[in-house]
């Protein structure tokens, strides 16, 4: 009697999914964010302006990975997009603790929510949107 066992890819975990996913989402707001920045240069737009594109950006890529994680893992679209937007949301955070150097702001507690529930948002789209399956 053989015992089979499942051989688990890296590529099956849930936890990868997340982590690519955010990868995207971060892709997502640096596209946005270039391109903001290249209208900024040609325009003279205030500052205040600054700060609502780049929260729109965030929201974006949040979307973005909730959407593509809950797409890839097909279940628990609310929980992914959720974890998706919490690393976002950590890996953008200290990637300004370590350019800034300073953790100042008031706009961070704010920005988690927006990230959580852009990303949640975007889960429960990605699972129950239709899916190609081969």
């Amino acid at each position: 009697m053989k015992k089979h066992r499942r051989l688990c890819r890296l590529s099956d975990l849930a936890a990868s999914r997340a982590l690519l996913s955010a990868g995207w989402g971060i892709l997502v707001i640096l596209v946005i964010v270039l391109l903001f920045s290249y209208i900024l240069t040609k325009t003279d737009l205030p500052e205040s302006v600054v700060s609502a594109v780049t929260a729109c950006a965030l929201c974006a890529g949040a979307y973005a990975g909730g959407y593509v994680c809950a797409k890839k893992n097909r279940r628990c679209g609310l929980l992914m997009g959720m974890i998706c937007g919490g690393i976002i949301f950590l890996v953008l955070f200290v990637a300004s603790l370590i350019l800034v150097r300073s953790a100042e702001g008031t706009s961070g507690g704010g920005k988690l929510i927006l990230v959580l529930l852009f990303g949640a948002v975007g889960g429960i789209v990605g699972v129950n949107g239709r899916s190609k399956r081969y």
